[in-house]
């Protein structure tokens, strides 16, 4: 098994990595001298295989503070090509900058410009991953969260409702702690007002009772659509 995780084919590679992290939870005493197999796993072009490589080396430390962080930092700084081994990537780095407050004198927190550049990537599911990394963080400010809300605020307007759900209910998420950041939304959240999808159009009404309650216009054009939605909720009771 330790010689297959380097196998050739991606299939045979990914399936004992699959099975080592099974394995860990009862013996990982053996998992644990497949260390530079496993590495060069993590190196690997063929995207599950270099997915359940990362899973498999956070599993190896994951009661080990200091040496999670030390390995955030060194799949930061490789090649991480895989989607879904960014997505567990930024997981990782946001328990590792959980606690971590901003820097001193304005200056950003430890691994922000990692999750920062994850918004540039060219796959919608790390760019949501490292959006709603950042909007979670302790203590966030308005500036963190800025290019994080431009990111979601252009998912509202997608023609995917899975990513409309997803940038509506963390920007519903952000609405109770910081309203006045979500503001700029505001426009773009009433277009999913008479969305199909119910969900959608009831997180988009509460998030902009939250950012826009002191405004009268607006809960005059929400009037309507509130209505009809107490309604729709009393025709389902």
């Amino acid at each position: 098994l330790k010689q297959a995780v380097v196998d050739k084919s991606p299939v045979v590679a990914a399936s004992v990595l699959v099975s080592a992290l099974h394995l860990i939870k009862h013996n990982g005493e053996i998992i644990k001298r497949w260390v530079n197999e496993v590495q060069e796993a993590a190196q690997s072009r063929h995207a599950m295989v270099q997915f359940h490589a990362v899973a498999l080396l956070h599993a190896l430390r994951a009661t080990d503070r200091l040496a999670v962080s030390k390995l955030v930092t060194q799949l930061t700084r490789a090649q991480v090509k895989s989607p879904l081994a960014q997505c567990l990537l930024v997981r990782y780095v946001s328990q590792v900058i959980v606690d971590s407050q901003p820097g001193a004198n304005g200056e950003s927190r430890p691994f922000y410009e990692y999750l920062e550049s994850c918004l540039r990537h060219k796959g919608e599911m790390v760019i949501f991953e490292a959006a709603r990394a950042i909007c979670n963080l302790r203590d966030v400010t308005a500036r963190e969260l800025t290019p994080a809300i431009t990111v979601l605020q252009l998912f509202l307007s997608s023609s995917k409702p899975v990513l409309r759900f997803a940038a509506v209910r963390t920007l519903n998420k952000v609405a109770m702690t910081h309203p006045m950041a979500v503001t700029n939304c505001n426009i773009d959240m009433e277009s999913l007002i008479t969305d199909q999808n119910r969900s959608i159009a009831t997180l988009a009404i509460t998030t902009l009772l939250k950012t826009g309650a002191g405004c009268v216009s607006l809960l005059v054009r929400l009037a309507v659509p509130l209505s009809g939605l107490c309604n729709v909720i009393s025709a389902g009771c």
